[in-house]
């Protein structure tokens, strides 16, 4: 850090690698008549990479996934720069830029390059009056959740790898099994001064269009946050939050539109050693992993979105410089009305992703306050409305250095 009376220039930071191990089965197949005639496909879920499969009667079997890889963790490798001063004695201007980089290689290929993803990248004010933000940076809606999965669970570990197990980038952690990530996006925030532990945050955010089916967008995508934190005597502290978002979609060429919006809440508890986090979330084409996410899970063939709850509960105890964390999340679909219509052979055409379940558990040994190393297990269950299965155990264990 480089400080006089007026400034400073500050950095932050973390590097770190992990290896994993994952098996269990491949992704569904589309199911098949005794003459071959495709009775229904798949639709959204599951972890649709590479495996090993055979064949019945000339159809592929679900087969199986194995994979090692040395990957990056649920945070990626980062850094960060700001510069902070004063306007006036008191309001506050800062600067930050912050860099995601991975570890490994896109699609396993060593001499592909590995390009910085600058992950935020915001000017904020804060005076007496409150705080505005403008540029790229955390929303609002899930951020409660995705601070409990950060805080006690995989802020040094991975969880479930998601598509970096073929690829790379962050993994998810627990983020699509009751949890909607809060992800990034460009966007201004205007947030409340802290009264009594009480804080509102309202921002306007670069609109999200669901490709494909409702691909124009003419308003800015809404967001809030209401949250309330107060401390319990000298022992812990209580944190609650409630927030939602609001985006208005439209048809190509088209006047015809709808919506997709959703709310979330929950809570932290800390009392001495035990932490305790809960949170959920429902809504209208919010998508398994991030919230408006386009897939064959969110929008029906015909264009309807389909409605999303989850529920998470995580656990954490600090035994000194041990953490020691188990958590469980499910998220579930439900169908609409057009996804149980029989066609001209009296199948249901599409066996949509039912509901996604995890469970977590981690121990995080901080060797010191920036060296933390890190074992954790996460086993995935994803089903589908017309019975489709899919299992998955994950064992990942590494290292990762702060500042």
């Amino acid at each position: 850090m480089l400080k006089d009376d007026d400034w400073e220039v500050y950095t932050d930071g973390r590097v770190g690698a992990f290896v994993g191990y994952l098996r269990g089965q491949g992704y569904p197949q589309h199911a098949y008549d005794a003459n071959g005639v495709q009775t229904h496909d798949i639709a959204g879920g599951g972890l649709d990479a590479v495996a090993e499969r055979t064949t019945i009667n000339g159809e592929p079997t679900q087969g199986t996934i194995e994979r090692w890889r040395i990957r990056t963790g649920f945070i990626g490798n980062t850094l960060g720069l700001g510069v902070r001063g004063k306007l006036d004695p008191t309001t506050t201007v800062t600067g930050y830029t912050q860099m995601w980089s991975f570890v490994e290689s896109q699609l396993q290929r060593k001499g592909t390059p590995n390009p910085v993803d600058v992950r935020q990248a915001y000017v904020k004010i804060e005076g007496l009056w409150g705080s505005v933000l403008a540029g790229r940076t955390r929303t609002l809606f899930s951020r409660g959740a995705t601070d409990i999965d950060v805080l006690y669970a995989h802020r040094y570990g991975v969880g479930y790898p998601g598509g970096a197990v073929d690829s790379s980038g962050p993994t998810q952690g627990q983020i699509g099994f009751g949890v909607l990530g809060s992800g990034f996006a460009a966007g201004m925030i205007y947030a409340t001064p802290n009264l009594f532990g009480l804080q509102l945050s309202v921002g306007a955010f670069d609109p999200i269009a669901l490709q494909g089916s409702w691909d124009r967008t003419n308003l800015p995508r809404s967001e809030g946050e209401l949250t309330f934190e107060q401390p319990l005597a000298q022992i812990g502290k209580i944190v609650l939050f409630g927030n939602g978002a609001y985006q208005k979609l439209y048809k190509r060429d088209s006047s015809e539109n709808t919506h997709a919006a959703g709310f979330g809440y929950g809570g932290r508890l800390e009392v001495g050693p035990v932490h305790l986090g809960v949170a959920g979330h429902y809504g209208t084409g919010l998508g398994l992993n991030y919230a408006l996410e386009p897939s064959d899970a969110t929008v029906a063939p015909d264009g309807a979105l389909r409605k999303f709850d989850g529920y998470y509960v995580q656990s954490q105890v600090v035994l000194g410089p041990v953490d020691v964390s188990a958590g469980w999340g499910i998220t579930r679909v439900f169908l609409l009305p057009e996804d149980v219509v029989l066609d001209a052979n009296g199948n249901i055409p599409h066996s949509v992703v039912k509901h996604q379940m995890g469970i977590n558990g981690g121990v995080v040994y901080h060797l010191r306050p920036w060296l933390h190393l890190d074992a954790d297990y996460f086993h995935a269950n994803f089903t589908w409305w017309l019975g489709e299965k899919q299992d998955l155990d994950v064992f990942n264990a590494g290292i990762t250095f702060t500042w």
